[in-house]
């Protein structure tokens, strides 16, 4: 699961980091709702590990 974590963080950091150039509007949008969801995605796995110890 930590490894998960991990990727799920770079992906959501490559998402803010790719909107933040991002020359169309609807691109910026669509990035920063994928990276919404990989931040939804990081707590609740960190909220079921802390569940299960």
């Amino acid at each position: 699961m930590n490894r998960e974590l991990k990727e799920f963080r770079r992906l959501e950091r490559a998402c803010r980091e790719h909107a933040a150039v991002a020359s169309f509007d609807l691109e910026r949008e669509g990035l920063l709702k994928v990276a919404d969801d990989y931040r939804k995605a990081i707590e609740g796995l960190q909220k079921s590990a802390s569940i299960r110890q």
